[in-house]
């Protein structure tokens, strides 16, 4: 009975092969075909080319001999991790002790077939594929939640809490080592009237849109998140106030010269912004909260302008004094710690 014909129209497959023998790699192909797959396979017989063989291509399975002079599958099975420890890598071999066969699994290995026992390398190969997909289904799930704990669902940007992390290394820094960064908090002017006039769809379309613009004129180096609504915070890193305020002119700039556009309407969209310096003397909360009382009296002042904070600041600081008290007020509030007295 002659064997069946190979298939040439099955499932690509990428395999490197790990094998001195070229006819023992043609009878491993032959089997992998025979399974409905189309291999696209490389033959390596020493360390060199299988390094060369794994940063040039990207492979979906390696499969090795065990005994290769100069080179055996132990060796092979470190490079390999070193390199991808998700690649399926399945020990073929015409004589292999238990002992050995079983110190490989523990390092790393993902299965063993023997050469005089083929039939089970179709079942191993299917198995191990599963196994890899499932993990880098895993992976990509760990991945997407982590993004999400940390982003912003609308825009993509990093949310208020990965942005009071990065406000706290900034401080850190600035207390140890004496850099100097800056805080701008920005607010949109007037944003309720693409909301109110055209619906949230087409508010949430503005950000997105105004987010990608604003995000085209920092540095990689710097942060820009959305802390909500349509207000938004800027982290820049080692950079002293002067250029910060330059910095945020740019900024005006880039929105003044955006144009919204909804279903034929357009818009002109302006912002205010308040800055302050993060030199260390003030923890994330405080630096926050001035920013925000800057970026308050700079919308004071008219639509698009900036409002710096520096030391001296007579007007934010009365209203930091009494942003203060109405926190003590509330916080006597919530634990009962308020009493009535009468004057006579």
């Amino acid at each position: 009975m002659r064997s069946p014909m190979p298939r040439t129209d099955g499932t690509p497959l990428r395999v490197l092969i790990v094998e001195d023998s070229e006819d023992d790699a043609i009878l491993l192909l032959r089997h992998i075909q025979l399974g409905g797959y189309r291999p696209e396979m490389q033959r390596v017989d020493d360390a060199a080319a299988m390094r060369r063989a794994l940063r040039e291509h990207d492979w979906d399975l390696i499969i090795t001999d065990h005994n290769i002079p100069g080179f055996g599958s132990a060796e092979a099975l470190e490079i390999a991790r070193r390199h991808d420890a998700d690649i399926p890598f399945i020990l073929v071999s015409g004589s292999i002790g238990e002992e050995i066969a079983v110190d490989a699994m523990k390092s790393g290995a993902h299965d063993y077939v023997m050469k005089d026992n083929l039939t089970r390398l179709l079942p191993a190969i299917e198995r191990e594929l599963r196994e890899a997909e499932n993990r880098r289904a895993h992976q990509e799930a760990e991945a997407t939640i982590r993004h999400m704990a940390f982003h912003d669902g609308l825009t993509g940007l990093v949310n208020r809490t990965e942005f009071e992390r990065r406000i706290d290394a900034a401080v850190d820094s600035a207390r140890r080592d004496g850099e100097q960064h800056a805080l701008f908090y920005l607010d949109l002017d007037q944003f309720k009237l693409v909301n109110d006039s055209c619906g949230h769809l087409a508010g949430d379309e503005l950000l997105r849109q105004l987010s990608r613009r604003l995000h085209a004129g920092i540095r990689e180096s710097d942060t820009l998140a959305r802390l909500g609504g349509d207000e938004f915070g800027v982290l820049l890193n080692n950079c002293p106030l002067e250029r910060a305020e330059r910095i945020a002119r740019a900024l005006l700039e880039r929105i003044k010269d955006f144009r919204f556009i909804w279903r034929e309407r357009g818009f002109g969209v302006s912002a205010s912004i308040g800055v302050v310096r993060v030199n260390g003397d003030d923890d994330t909360n405080a630096l926050l909260s001035l920013s925000d009382m800057a970026c308050y009296r700079a919308k004071e002042k008219g639509r698009g302008r900036i409002h710096v904070y520096a030391q001296g600041d007579s007007e934010l600081s009365q209203r930091r004094g009494e942003m203060q008290w109405i926190e003590r007020l509330q916080r006597a509030m919530e634990n009962d710690a308020l009493e009535l007295h009468r004057q006579p």
